[in-house]
C-alpha cells in the first residue's frame, strides 16, 4: 500500500487505475492473492481485447450490437469456457442480451442464462464487459480489485477523499531532513499555497522560515546559498 500510494501520487488521474491493475494482475501471476487464479490467455485477452472480423454481426444482433463489440466476441469464443457464447448470443436469449447490454450498469447485473455463473468467475465476467460494453470496464476493474485484493477499497479509494493540503501532509510525514519532496507540476498547478499552508499549521513564520526560490539563468548561486544557510538554521527551501 504504502508503495502504491507513493507511486499513485506522482501520476496523473487517468493512469493510477492502470498502475493498480498491473499491480493486482502481477500479485494474481505470482500467486500471492489467496484463491485467485492467474490465466495469461484472459489476462492478455481483457489488456489488448483482439477481433475477428470474419464473421459477420447476426441480423438479429444488427440493431444494438456494434460491429467492433461482435468481432471481439469471435475472439472470446476461443477461449474454452466462452467456446458456446456467440451461439447463446444469437440464437439463446439475444433479447435478454439486449436488456443487459443496455442497462446504466451492466457490470452489477447478471448476464442472461447460464452466464449467470459469472457472478462467482468474476475475472471472467470482465471479459464479457470487456467485449459488449468496454465504456464499463474501468468501472468493472475498479470493482473486482475491491473484490479480490486484500483491502481493495483502500487502493481504489487511495486519496481520492484527501485534499491537496492533506495529501502533502502525508508526504511531509514520509520525508526527512535528508529525504526532500519532489512536486511534480502540470500546467496551471501552483503547490506553493499548500506548503505556506503546512509550513503554518506547523507554527513556522512563512516570511523567516520558508524560501521560495523561481530558479532561473543566475539563480544556482543564491539558491545553494539558501540550501547552505537552511541545512544550518533548519528552514525550508522550496526550488
Amino acid at each position: 500500500m504504502t508503495i502504491y500510494q507513493w507511486v499513485s501520487r506522482g501520476l496523473f488521474v487517468r493512469h493510477k487505475q492502470i498502475f493498480l491493475t498491473l499491480l493486482t494482475l502481477r500479485l494474481m501471476q505470482l500467486s500471492i492473492i489467496e484463491g485467485v487464479e492467474y490465466n495469461a490467455q484472459m489476462v492478455n485477452f481483457l489488456l489488448f481485447c483482439p477481433r475477428k472480423s470474419d464473421v459477420p454481426v447476426p441480423t438479429v444482433l444488427k440493431k444494438w450490437l456494434p460491429d467492433q463489440n461482435w468481432f471481439a466476441v469471435q475472439k472470446l469464443i476461443e477461449i474454452e469456457i466462452f467456446e458456446p457464447f456467440a451461439q447463446h448470443l444469437e440464437h439463446g436469449a439475444p433479447k435478454r442480451f439486449e436488456d443487459w447490454y443496455n442497462e446504466l450498469t451492466p457490470e452489477v447485473e447478471k448476464l442472461p442464462l447460464d452466464w449467470k455463473k459469472l457472478e462467482q468467475l468474476p475475472f471472467e465476467k470482465l471479459l464479457v464487459i470487456r467485449c459488449l460494453r468496454p465504456d464499463r470496464i474501468t468501472t468493472a476493474l475498479d470493482n473486482y480489485i475491491r473484490r479480490v485484493l486484500p483491502k481493495g477499497d483502500e487502493f481504489v479509494d487511495c486519496d481520492s477523499t484527501s485534499n491537496s493540503k492533506q495529501i502533502l501532509e502525508s508526504a511531509y510525514r514520509d520525508s526527512t531532513t535528508t529525504t526532500p519532496i519532489y512536486f511534480i507540476l502540470s500546467p496551471g498547478v501552483n503547490p506553493v499555497e499548500d506548503v505556506e499552508f503546512l509550513a503554518r499549521k506547523m507554527g513556522f513564520d512563512t516570511k523567516k522560515m520558508l524560501h521560495t526560490i523561481a530558479l532561473g539563468q543566475g539563480q544556482d548561486k543564491f539558491a545553494n546559498d539558501k540550501l547552505d544557510t537552511g541545512h544550518k538554521e533548519g528552514f525550508w527551501v522550496m526550488l
